[in-house]
């Protein structure tokens, strides 16, 4: 997802390509019809059935896993008992957001960071600056059993950072995740993982607002992403959702996920797929979309429905940490996958909300995870490295 604008635009003639999407219907269909890529097989063998029996494009979470029993309290694994359901599944991490912290905006600090202070996109148009789009932690905040991102142009910030930085004037918002950044003394930042977990099922519930110019994600990252000897196995970019595809769409709701290995310079690999919904995801309502990552393949869902299927780039081995963003246009009307979402207005503020995170690992793919640097379990201590060592590792 995190992409230059103009690599991404470049590249979403590949995206759609590669997705695989089938129309149905002899007249223009509202919706898009889609098809696993052969990873249906894993329902079907859930539920003892075969392809005749089944319509493939309306498969549920529940066809593929068996998530019952299960607790959905705000919680947290810290080892020892795993309280599991009979088909091996355990919670690993639940945040209802019910519970509203002190300090880090809300967010429980022991699971979350706010995304560090820092310029995401520069304006597009030289004559208007204060189009450029800012990331703040002030913007990210807990309330009524949400967490809440918010979008604004504001022509005087006073967070005490940005305006450090300078960022005084211009389109401010932001995001969080189980990663704090810390700026060491070269003048970058060391990716510190809070939590991190490689396969299992993840689950958001997202309310998007009805505006121009902005577009939210919920994604995976890893701090070995962008080494490039082992392709996607050692790290990939897993974007469950991105929302981007509100601008003239006549309220027929279009979707991307997307994978990205090897970095975002040349040699950057990406596979994704943009797909048309029945449903209408700007109605004000919240929509769950959600990841089962196995160790053989990604399958994607939105409001429970598999959307999407692939396992481009080898399927990620080790574990990757949560990011949910935040982002606006930057005066040009575009954002990624080369798609137009108008322009922000800088009249009003929107927001994004998550609802829930819920997190699921099954003992099942405990084995197939890579063994970590040192060979303890995977840990703030270990920072989360694999033993994958690549010679390769200054992607850009």
């Amino acid at each position: 997802m995190k992409i230059k604008k103009l690599f991404v635009i470049v590249g979403s003639v590949l995206l759609v390509a590669i997705s695989g999407v089938l129309l149905v219907g002899c007249s223009k269909p509202s919706y898009d019809a889609f098809t696993l890529n052969g990873w249906e097989y894993i329902a079907l063998n859930n539920l003892g059935k075969s392809a005749d029996e089944v319509d493939i494009t309306k498969l549920k979470v529940s066809d593929f896993i068996n998530l019952s029993g299960l607790m959905d309290d705000t919680y947290l694994y810290k080892g020892g008992i795993k309280f599991k359901n009979n088909s091996g599944w355990y919670p690993t991490l639940i945040d209802n957001f019910d519970e509203t912290y002190n300090e880090n905006s809300g967010l429980n600090p022991k699971i979350w960071a706010t995304s560090r202070h820092d310029i995401r996109w520069a304006s597009q148009k030289k004559s208007h600056p204060e189009y450029s789009n800012y990331w703040c932690s002030e913007m990210v905040s807990v309330k009524d059993g949400k967490a809440v991102v918010r979008a604004a142009y504001d022509g005087n910030h006073t967070c005490p950072v940005c305006t450090a930085n300078g960022y005084t004037k211009g389109r401010f918002t932001g995001g969080f995740e189980t990663r704090a950044e810390v700026k060491n003394d070269n003048g970058g930042y060391d990716s510190n993982i809070l939590w991190g977990q490689a396969f299992g099922y993840y689950e958001t519930s997202i309310k998007f607002p009805d505006k121009d110019g902005m577009w939210s994600a919920f994604w995976l990252q890893g701090n070995e992403m962008r080494e490039t000897g082992f392709d996607g196995i050692d790290g990939t970019e897993i974007d469950v959702y991105e929302s981007a595809f509100r601008k003239d769409n006549k309220k027929v709701s279009r979707m991307g996920h997307a994978l990205l290995w090897n970095g975002y310079g040349n040699s950057g690999k990406v596979s994704g797929h943009i797909g048309k919904l029945e449903q209408n995801l700007y109605d004000g309502n919240f929509h769950t979309f959600s990841l089962l990552w196995t160790p053989d393949c990604y399958i994607f869902f939105i409001d429970g429905y598999a959307t999407w299927a692939t396992n481009a780039g080898g399927v990620c081995k080790v574990p990757e940490f949560l990011r949910f963003t935040n982002e606006i246009d930057a005066g040009d009307g575009w954002g990624p996958h080369g798609q137009r979402i108008g322009q922000f207005t800088h009249d009003s503020e929107a927001a994004m909300e998550v609802e829930y995170i819920r997190v699921y690992q099954n003992v099942k793919y405990e084995s197939s995870i890579a063994p970590s640097k040192d060979g303890k379990p995977y840990s703030k201590d270990n920072n989360f490295e694999s033993h994958f060592d690549s010679p390769y590792d200054k992607a850009n």
